[in-house]
């Protein structure tokens, strides 16, 4: 059977890790990405559940950071009543 070859992506790019690719290429081949089989796209659900407390998503309160403080998901009834850091 014969298979067929895929162009080498690494031919003419400069550079020392270039050329090192351009020897593994065609022993490894291109990443293999996806699961192996078809897969339905990803429905997120309806009322989503905190998987802290179980309470519903749409009755907490999530204050969100930004690159020096972090975000804080705020339980409206956690397992001991206090607040969690996300």
């Amino acid at each position: 059977m014969h298979e067929e070859k895929l162009p080498n992506p690494w031919k003419g790019v400069p550079g020392f890790w270039a050329r090192v690719n351009q020897v593994l290429y065609p022993f490894a081949g291109p990443a293999e990405v996806g699961i192996g089989r078809p897969e339905a796209p990803y429905r997120p659900p309806a009322d989503p559940m905190c998987p802290l407390c179980g309470a519903r998503m749409a009755d907490h309160r999530i204050d969100r950071g930004d690159a020096s403080t972090p975000t804080h998901l705020h339980c409206p009834t956690g397992p001991m009543g206090s607040e969690r850091a996300a």
